[in-house]
């Protein structure tokens, strides 16, 4: 974290990231909450306002999931407190039932902002979808694009006034190019009074104010409600919003139409190819500010509109000028002119408008001819567990488990997290992989299908808080014969090392009783329920044999500490690395057992000894690779 983020210098520029600057405009808009569920590319919000909190008198926190952040910061602003919840796209599905409900209902007199990392072009997510598509067609909120670091804090501070406005919460769009670009964010002032929590309920003044206005309960009063005043305020905003700019001289030929980070793409491609154009800035994308865009349709010929990912804005578009009755031509996603999925960049923005104006493109080379010059410098890596992984271990010893069986195969089904990579080669202890929770929700169907085959559900510990609990409770109450290997490092890993309930940390350092996922199997009904180290590789085979000839579910949890997270931990407390192995070239065999079948990146195949040695910058000195030698010729490096 830039440790400028929390400086109290108005009219001072920093250097912020994206994400930094959200936090910032948080600070500067006076939230008192944070919660989020940690997600790339959103993690670093929540991060960063943990190590303000306690400077500055704010209550942050790492959620179960993304629907009880949601229920927690909502439940802030009931008493009057402003609050903040971000997530990355994936999040947002799990907020739904949520957010429907009380964007039709309304928050509490605290401002409610929603911020969301999507990812186009799925960088590091399991899909792109663009969450555009629920915010304003499912839970028709406000949307907010930033464009950049000084935006992103802009948008997210002045979210707030929009959100106790409105009574409803605000969305910030932002997208993984705009959460990690640096740049120079000008700082504004922190306020200096802190709300005191007063609890109002806002709930049942609005419901007497359906029965007054129809003599009964009639939820769909809300819904006319949220249209007839709430959007429409919010349509008036958008109209005003000073993010929403129309540049316009009235002798173009040619509109553009572009929201978020496509919006500097357009301006670099444009001064690049030293064309003009009627130029629409959306800074908040929905409500559209209908009065700009007719204007901007009427005075051109062709209108482009670039956006990631969905062509959400280009739809009401061509229905604003379907309705308005302009024959104007619209580009864009759903006549193949950008892209339909992935990301946009300025050299794709630049070719598009170079086709639109028919002009030729500068001379820089192609990216074709980019990639062959790099291509010798290109080197061939898989993506990898870290060496000392206790996660490829758990993995090695479920194979080994299996091998027991007849086939010596099981079906295995992954989940999201680290362990994803536990699926290609050449571990490949799963072939197939859903979203947060499907290991063992698909775990239970393909259960009672009545296959012959050991069937096993892998899920992290942390997203067997997140997701795993209700699909467990359904394997008891269906009889679902599977095995769990819940493979607990005991930290969100993936994302940068967040706590989970059963760390023993919160967000911001403090103590807290850490909640046992074996306490939890069982309590859902679970009789086999098993802990073992995985770096006992034996050992852990043997219990997970055991579990595989249980007659019911079964759950074995693979514990041990995160290696790279270890690592960081004896750095922080000033200890030296642990004591790396070396293979003794006289009783290796060459059979690569230790590279084809157990894929430690530490371990090295020489192509002319034929041998293999270990990379000792890489080796943590866990000591599995030598339960997995046959020839036993990894050996510990002597003093």
């Amino acid at each position: 974290m830039s440790l400028e983020v929390g400086l109290d210098a108005p009219g001072k520029k920093v250097l912020l990231m994206g994400n930094e600057a959200v936090a910032r405009g948080a600070l500067e808009g006076n939230c008192q909450f944070a919660a989020s569920y940690p997600g790339t590319p959103a993690s670093e919000i929540l991060e960063t306002m943990a190590r303000l909190a306690k400077d500055f008198e704010i209550y942050a926190q790492w959620s179960t999931n993304e629907a009880a952040a949601f229920w927690a910061g909502a439940g802030a602003t009931y008493c009057g407190l402003r609050s903040m919840v971000s997530a990355k796209h994936h999040g947002v599905a799990w907020m739904t039932d949520q957010l429907i409900h009380i964007s039709h209902w309304q928050i509490g007199k605290g401002g409610l902002v929603i911020v969301i990392g999507d990812d186009p072009k799925g960088h590091s997510s399991a899909n792109e979808y663009d969450s555009r598509n629920l915010a304003s067609r499912v839970f028709e909120i406000p949307i907010l694009e930033p464009a950049d670091p000084q935006e992103s804090k802009e948008f997210t501070k002045i979210a707030f006034d929009f959100s106790e406005k409105l009574k409803l919460p605000i969305y910030v769009r932002m997208t993984t190019r705009v959460c990690h670009a640096s740049g120079d964010v000008l700082l504004g002032e922190i306020p200096k009074e802190k709300r005191v929590p007063s609890y109002y309920p806002t709930f049942f003044e609005l419901g007497m104010e359906m029965l007054m206005a129809k003599g009964w309960v009639d939820v769909s009063y809300l819904h006319e409600r949220l249209h007839t005043k709430k959007l429409k305020e919010a349509s008036e905003i958008s109209e005003n919003f000073p993010g929403n700019k129309l540049e316009i001289s009235g002798d173009e030929e040619i509109g553009i139409i572009a929201s978020g980070v496509c919006r500097h793409y357009v301006e670099e491609a444009m001064d690049k190819l030293g064309v003009k154009a009627a130029f629409l800035h959306l800074g908040m994308s929905f409500p559209l500010p209908k009065e700009k865009t007719v204007k901007l349709l009427k005075s051109v010929n062709k209108v482009i509109v670039f956006e990631e990912t969905d062509p959400v804005i280009e739809t009401e578009v061509r229905a604003l000028a379907k309705d308005e009755y302009l024959g104007v031509e619209i580009l864009g996603k759903r006549n193949a002119f950008t892209p339909i999925s992935g990301e946009l960049n300025p050299l794709d923005v630049m070719v598009m408008l170079s086709k639109a104006y028919g002009k030729p493109l500068p001379t820089v080379p192609e990216r074709k001819e980019l990639r062959e010059m790099i291509k010798p410098y290109e080197g061939m890596r898989r993506i990898v567990l870290c060496a000392g992984c206790p996660h490829r271990a758990s993995a090695y010893a479920v194979k080994l488990a299996a091998k027991t069986f007849k086939g010596g195969s099981y079906i295995g089904i992954g989940d999201i997290g680290c362990y994803g990579m536990m699926g290609p080669p050449p571990l490949m202890a799963f072939t197939l992989t859903n979203c947060m929770g499907g290991s063992i929700g698909l775990a239970n169907g393909i259960a009672k299908t009545g296959i012959d085959q050991p069937v096993v559900a892998f899920i992290g510990d942390s997203t067997f808080y997140h997701a795993g609990i209700p699909p467990l409770i359904n394997a008891t109450f269906n009889n679902a014969k599977f095995t769990t290997i819940v493979l607990d490092n005991q930290v969100t890993a993936l994302t940068g090392f967040q706590p989970h309930p059963g760390s023993g940390f919160t967000a911001t350092g403090d103590k807290t009783k850490p909640v046992k996922i074996e306490d939890i199997a069982r309590a859902c009904g679970i009789e086999f329920v098993e802990v073992v180290d995985p770096y006992n590789i034996k050992k852990a085979a043997e219990v997970i044999k055991a579990a595989f000839e249980h007659s019911g579910a079964s759950l074995v949890i693979c514990r041990r500490l995160c290696s790279t997270e270890a690592l960081r931990r004896r750095r922080s407390e000033g200890l030296p690395p642990p004591k790396p192995f070396m293979v003794d070239p006289d009783l290796c065999n060459g059979c690569k057992i230790c590279i084809n079948e157990f894929g430690c990146p530490a371990m090295i195949w020489d192509e002319k000894t034929k041998k293999v040695s270990i990379d000792e910058t890489l080796c943590i000195g866990c000591a599995v690779c030598t339960q997995v030698c046959p020839e036993k010729a990894p050996k510990a490096v002597k003093e």
